[in-house]
């Protein structure tokens, strides 16, 4: 028995982690666990991103299994042994007689004589050999199916940790950038404080010098005054002749000595650069530091379809009557469909549309090259970047049209298109909450794209000055 214990020892050491049968072709890897060449293989191909040991996870080149000749003599060894020492057969309790026969009803083995009895009657039995290589088999599918989950729940966790740490980068960038977006708003504002502060002190400065010299001006009239005053009264304390001596040089004095007022000095500082506007003067010119600057985006009529109505200004458009048009090469006939005039093939742009009453519009950007005389589907693989508005239903279209949910139904949207990023991204000014962002790779031109199937009100382009 001891010797059959130390077989049933050597011959689980000798099976494949993965096939569970005897290791063909056994090489180890780098973590140090040995797998059936083709076993490894095919799960490594199974595989999306890097190379892992299936027992332990542990992450390695493609290219490091290495044959095993010590595992595979073993193996050789335990299958010469197995011929050798054959596990002792069981044997029924009842008769003493090997398990020849096994009962699917009682889904047990037994012995010749059980399946003869009154007890198995009726049951389906069959060869042990046969019902073995039956539920071997049945094992075998439910070994696939379970290797299979557990590839799944390792592609699962791989990628699970594989967002945790982009989601981890990626708020760290955030932070970052939001960091360096308020240093630098801080620093504008302190500096606009300093200026504020500096261009106050010296105009406070000017004014106090040219009153200090005022009240030089007064100060000296006011001594000659004082002094006029002094002698005048002087005088009336005299006897009537001696006053009257000198009263002729007395009465002159008045018209040789009068008081000059100082040129006037305004000290109201809070006008200029100090009124109460002061504050919306700094946040005008802080929207300088807004990236990107909102794009003053007009429509290129040679674009529009023929039943599009377009504002003089040609920032405005609306479904209308079919009017005679001139058969552009870029003008669309299927689509009631309008671009800007304005392209970009680089940078960061942002524009924002008032959408008003309309209940019908689709609103992004395409491709220079998207076809305007045939029929397309819009969707990113064409060249096309959308949302689209029907009734109040706001959908997208990748690959199929799926639904967006919005909180607050939008009457301003406002897109960015981040080129190098390769995003278009949809906003809801109204409550500045994210619509939605397509995420792909542009290699042309591209221009912000206007439909609208709705007579009822115009999509406006919001050109917001800074």
């Amino acid at each position: 028995m001891a010797n059959f214990d130390a077989l049933k020892s050597m011959r689980e050491e000798a099976v494949c982690p993965i096939c569970l049968e005897f290791f063909a072709e056994p090489v180890t890897i780098d973590c140090g666990h040995n797998f059936c060449r083709v076993c490894i293989e095919q799960h490594w191909w199974s595989e999306r991103g890097a190379a892992t040991c299936p027992q332990c996870r542990t992450r390695l080149p493609r290219n490091s299994a290495r044959p095993n000749c010590f595992v595979a003599n073993m193996v050789e060894n335990v299958r010469k042994l197995s011929l050798d020492e054959r596990q002792p057969e069981l044997r029924c309790p009842a008769h003493d007689e090997r398990l020849k026969v096994f009962c699917s009803d009682d889904m047990a083995p037994i012995c010749v004589v059980c399946a003869t009895s009154r007890d198995h009657r009726g049951h389906f039995t069959s060869p042990v050999a046969e019902a073995a290589e039956l539920y071997k088999g049945m094992v075998r599918n439910e070994l696939k199916f379970f290797n299979e989950q557990m590839q799944e729940i390792c592609q699962s966790q791989d990628k699970e940790e594989a967002d945790i740490k982009k989601l981890k980068k990626v708020a760290a960038n955030l932070q970052n950038d939001i960091t360096s977006k308020f240093n630098q708003l801080h620093q504008f504002l302190r500096q606009e404080e300093e200026s504020l502060r500096a261009k106050l002190e010296q105009e406070e400065k000017i004014i106090l010098q040219q009153k200090e010299e005022n009240m030089k001006i007064i100060s000296e009239q006011r001594a000659s005054f004082k002094q006029a005053i002094s002698d005048l009264q002087g005088k009336l304390a005299l006897d009537d002749a001696e006053f009257l001596q000198d009263v002729k040089s007395i009465l002159g004095r008045g018209s040789n000595l009068q008081f000059h007022k100082p040129t006037e000095v305004p000290i109201d500082l809070s006008h200029g650069d100090f009124n109460v506007l002061f504050q919306y003067n700094v946040w005008k010119r802080m929207l300088k530091l807004i990236k990107p600057v909102p794009a003053a985006l007009t429509l290129n009529l040679n674009t529009a379809h023929e039943r599009l109505v377009l504002s003089s200004d040609l920032r405005a458009v609306k479904l209308g009557e079919k009017q005679n048009v001139p058969d552009q090469a870029e003008r669309f006939i299927h689509w009631h469909a309008v671009l800007a005039l304005q392209g970009f093939r680089t940078g960061q742009h942002y524009w924002e549309v008032d959408v008003g009453k309309n209940t019908y519009w689709g609103m992004g950007v395409v491709k220079e090259s998207l076809p305007r005389k045939s029929e397309f589907k819009p969707e990113p693989k064409s060249g096309f970047w959308v949302l689209w508005c029907l009734e109040e239903k706001y959908t997208i279209i990748s690959s199929y049209r799926t639904s967006i949910p919005v909180r607050i139904k939008p009457q301003r949207l406002g897109i960015y298109l981040d080129y190098e990023a390769g995003k278009v991204s949809f906003y809801n000014t109204d409550d500045i909450s994210h619509l939605h962002t397509f995420r792909d790779k542009f290699t042309e031109k591209l221009y912000p794209f206007f439909l609208t199937g709705c007579n009822i009100d115009s999509l406006q382009i919001v050109h917001l000055h800074i």
